[in-house]
């Protein structure tokens, strides 16, 4: 009995190095999977330990069993025998649910780790900025993705509600609204509010909980009306009749004004008259207008997009106007003559992304839109193998298949994987990995999600995750959507 004890107590030292280790180190994931589990064969026999339904791991094991048979007919077999590995990581972590720490404690951990991660990306994201730096949005997160931490973030927030102080959640809260603007996350923004309103639902009274219902359904209903006119095509200066049909130096406009894509305000497919654009920029600049520079643009692509945000003709007349402060920008690839970052800029992004897809063009490089694409031709591939999918380990190749054979407009560094686990067991392992990965859902659900409200909201994290990303092929997504689904484990004695 000694000796269980002191592995039960053992294992949670392995469990604060996954824990705190998540977000900075894959190493340290690592070992803490390895230190879990060795406890957790010390204590599996043991009889009083709390029972839990195990038809979420039968069905766990039998979506990943039929995965691994599935190698019986992929080519690839690296990368279905690296996914079987991470697999593997999940279902050890799994089956030593009875060797997790209280949840009170796991819940304080996770609250602590994900601060101190966020924290730590937000203090050397600043560093960096201080030396001069231009730092994109996932810049800031080095140690892990910004959708990981997101996820993180999101079960700290909750589940740190029973056992944190007032200040303590908002000082949280007021974190990770800071993390989210700065990297652009739309993960993040999307969570953040969701964690509030669950936060929210569990500390007030049923009528408390109505207003909050009533006051959440008009916030949504009024984001959605102003996204929505925030997203109307940018109006036509002049109606189109009107439209002027020479520069200054007399030559001819070039107009279309079915093509929606703005920038600052302005339609970018009015008032082009490229012809003049070359002899105008050498007059200011002795950077090529067409030659690529060591990051790989041009200015031909910079310079209508900034005179646009400025609200200028695209002629040499207002080429001439720009000031050299101007000048220096688009030289360094600047589109808008007003800078953004972080959120703003990512909102500035979705806006010309949307706008791109209305008018037919290519989404690559856009990261929401280009989903639609990827999600596209998934959903080719999955048909072409409905029953018994592709196998593991050619997923990659059947998503390149369907891209050729569906003619894509995505260019051929941004033909990725599905980006939905959802539609990724399908393509993998057919029908059959599909209602294997419902079970489990189903089982999880009615073993562990409904004993508590901090489980069910576990549980909502991964299933978001999973929508926009293939969450369980990568070491981070796996731990964390363990944490998730395992971590607010409340025993029968403990039920809310």
């Amino acid at each position: 009995m000694m000796a269980r004890s002191r592995a039960e107590d053992a294992a949670k030292w392995g469990w604060a190095l996954l824990i705190w280790g998540a977000p900075w180190s894959h190493a340290a994931m690592t070992l803490g999977t390895v230190w879990v589990t060795l406890c957790a064969l010390l204590v599996l026999k043991k009889r009083d330990t709390p029972s839990m339904s195990s038809a979420p791991l039968m069905w766990l094991l039998g979506l990943f069993a039929w995965g691994w048979l599935s190698l019986l007919w992929s080519d690839n077999l690296d990368w279905g025998l690296q996914l079987a590995s991470i697999q593997v990581t999940l279902l050890a972590l799994a089956f030593s649910w009875h060797a997790v720490p209280r949840p009170n404690l796991t819940a304080k951990w996770v609250f602590q780790s994900a601060a101190l991660a966020m924290a730590g990306a937000l203090a050397w994201g600043a560093w960096r900025v201080g030396q001069g730096e231009v730092l994109a949005g996932r810049d800031w997160t080095p140690w892990t993705s910004h959708i990981r931490l997101a996820m993180l973030a999101a079960l700290g927030w909750v589940w740190g509600a029973e056992n944190q102080s007032k200040t303590s959640l908002f000082l949280f809260g007021a974190l990770w609204a800071l993390f989210t603007a700065v990297t652009g996350s739309l993960t993040s923004a999307l969570l953040w509010p969701l964690a509030l309103v669950w936060v929210l639902w569990g500390r007030l009274s049923p009528s408390a909980r109505r207003s909050m219902l009533a006051g959440s359904a008009a916030i949504t209903l009024a984001l959605a009306g102003g996204m929505a006119l925030w997203l109307r095509p940018v109006p036509l200066p002049v109606p189109e009749a009107e439209l002027p049909a020479f520069t200054a130096q007399g030559h001819a406009y070039i107009h279309h004004p079915e093509r929606v894509v703005s920038e600052g305000g302005h339609r970018l497919h009015l008032f082009l008259c490229p012809m003049e654009w070359e002899d105008a920029w050498s007059q200011i600049s002795d950077l090529p207008l067409l030659e690529p520079n060591a990051a790989g643009f041009t200015v031909r692509d910079r310079l209508p997009r900034y005179l646009t945000s400025l609200g200028w003709p695209k002629d040499g007349e207002h080429i001439l106007q720009l000031t050299p402060q101007d000048v220096r920008a688009i030289e360094q690839g600047a589109t808008h003559a007003i800078p953004a970052k972080g959120l703003r800029l990512r909102l500035r992004e979705l806006r010309r992304e949307w706008e791109v897809w209305q008018d037919g063009g290519n989404p690559s490089g856009h990261a929401l839109f280009q989903r639609f694409a990827h999600w596209h031709a998934g959903w080719h591939a999955w048909m072409q193998s409905f029953w018994v999918g592709h196998g593991m380990g050619d997923t990659s190749s059947a998503m390149e298949q369907a891209y050729a054979q569906l003619g894509s407009d995505l260019a051929a560094p941004h033909r990725h994987r599905a980006h939905m686990q959802h539609l990724t067991w399908g393509i993998s392992g057919g029908l059959i990995a599909v209602l294997l990965w419902l079970g489990f859902a189903r089982a999880w659900h009615q073993g562990i999600g409904k004993l508590s409200r901090h489980a069910l909201w576990g549980g909502v994290v991964v299933v978001l995750s999973c929508v926009f990303e293939d969450a369980w092929e990568t070491q981070a997504g796996v731990v964390i959507s363990f944490l998730a689904l395992f971590g607010a484990f409340r025993r029968p004695a403990q039920t809310e």
